[in-house]
């Protein structure tokens, strides 16, 4: 809890000093360049980057939410963040979804008992410093209902490089559930959807645990998805 607790207060200081920061040098959107008060890029271009998708009723999920197209400038800033490990853009990317989320969030994260996300290995959280998804779902309106739930048990290989077989192959049996979660409804938080695979793996440890429904939610969505 200390950790957790100190981890939260870091990313404030940090946040607070940008602000402090954009005094001097006003935020520009990544697109355009137009001057911005918030997230990565200003209204006009976002519009081309949202898809704020629902998908029903699938086979492991009740449904299915996707915020935004996988594409460009934000594609290469989500790289940053995983592979380079550029921290500094997570508020950015928190904000996004804020602006891509429903306006009254209150409501919309009321269907669920349990909000959470895919975690990384701890060897790579360990190098990164943070896991992704948590930290753009951590929302300030959700005060402490984001909880980690999942855990990995084993590191993956990384998965754009493979077929989609392959993908569930390789993710079968790599998440465990380390908190209860029978008779919970629950949100399963991530960064990217592609094929879907790895939150698919995710769903069925938390059935297996007791869930008695899965929702999904992505930050941004492969154009797979979307075309």
């Amino acid at each position: 809890m200390f950790l957790a607790d100190l981890e939260r207060c870091t990313d404030s200081v940090l946040y607070n000093l940008r602000l402090l920061r954009e005094i001097f040098y006003p935020r520009r959107c990544l697109v355009c360049g137009q001057s911005i008060d918030m997230g990565c890029f200003c209204a006009n271009c976002r519009r081309s980057f949202l898809l704020q998708k629902v998908i029903r009723d699938t086979e492991q999920f009740k449904e299915v939410f996707l915020l935004y197209k996988y594409e460009q400038q934000l594609k290469e800033i989500l790289h940053q963040v995983k592979f380079a490990c550029c921290s500094n853009l997570l508020p950015l990317l928190r904000e996004e979804a804020y602006l891509a989320l429903p306006a009254r969030l209150e409501y919309f994260f009321a269907d669920y008992d349990i909000i959470t996300g895919i975690p990384t290995s701890p060897e790579r959280r360990k190098l990164r410093g943070f896991d992704v998804p948590e930290k753009i779902f951590s929302l300030a309106e959700l005060g402490n209902r984001y909880v980690p739930v999942l855990t990995r048990v084993r590191n993956t290989l990384p998965l754009y490089e493979l077929e989609p077989a392959l993908r569930r192959e390789e993710l079968q049996g790599c998440f465990k559930v380390c908190r209860p979660v029978a008779g919970r409804k629950v949100l399963l938080c991530d960064d990217i959807y592609t094929t879907g695979s790895t939150m698919k793996e995710a769903a069925a440890a938390l059935y297996d645990a007791g869930a008695v429904s899965v929702s999904a939610l992505a930050f941004a969505a492969s154009r797979d998805n979307w075309q």
